[in-house]
């Protein structure tokens, strides 16, 4: 007769120690560093939940608040908030997509300089796209831009604001639309290769030219 009791498992008792060598030894990662040995998305979501705590809160009683409230509204919920700017036509039509990279790098350096950190792209030969992540820096921004020589007008949230007390673009929408078409490195636009026309040939010189 086999009893059930005398079959019955009774594991092993153990008494921890240091837990913290145990997990070592297991070669889990560092248990005081979040950021060691874990998942990208674990890590791209803390990173983001410490940018909130670090980003400043509004202040609804400040000079810059009481002078636009919509400019510390613009942009998505998260906070980011992107402004285009464009440059008179005129100025972009003699620059180009040269010009106009090498002027948003010079602004993203001025701007830095003051204190107010900033994406600024180059999109189009004298259009310009600034991303900013913290609302608070909108004003500042725009004062920026406008103070600026050769801009057109600052839109953000699809509000334009122009320089010298100006009401409208130096330009219509479609007049500026047609002209932009004419000039080369616009955003998504590949260019044409030259071609020779089919049967032109190029004169030979020099040795084995025909004399006529």
């Amino acid at each position: 007769v086999v009893y059930a009791d005398a079959m019955e498992y009774h594991p092993p008792r153990y008494q921890i120690v240091d837990a913290k060598a145990d997990i070592r030894d297991l070669d889990v990662g560092d248990v005081d560093d979040m950021e060691s040995d874990v998942p990208a998305p674990f890590l791209d979501h803390l990173k983001k939940m410490r940018s909130k705590k670090k980003q400043p809160k509004l202040d609804f009683n400040s000079k810059e608040f009481q002078a636009d409230p919509m400019s510390f509204m613009g942009g998505s919920g998260s906070g980011v908030s992107m402004a285009f700017v464009n440059l008179d036509i005129k100025w972009a039509e003699e620059y180009g997509k040269h010009g106009t990279t090498t002027l948003s790098r010079s602004w993203t350096s001025l701007l830095e300089n003051g204190g107010v950190k900033v994406q600024v792209y180059d999109t189009d030969p004298g259009s310009i796209l600034i991303v900013n992540q913290d609302p608070v820096n909108n004003l500042k921004i725009r004062e920026f831009v406008l103070a600026q020589p050769h801009v057109d007008y600052y839109e953000l949230s699809q509000r334009r604001h122009y320089p010298n007390g100006r009401t409208a673009p130096l330009v219509s929408d479609e007049e500026r639309k047609q002209r932009l078409a004419r000039i080369p490195g616009r955003l998504g636009v590949r260019e044409e290769p030259v071609r020779k026309a089919a049967g032109s040939k190029s004169p030979k010189t020099g040795k084995g030219a025909k004399s006529e």
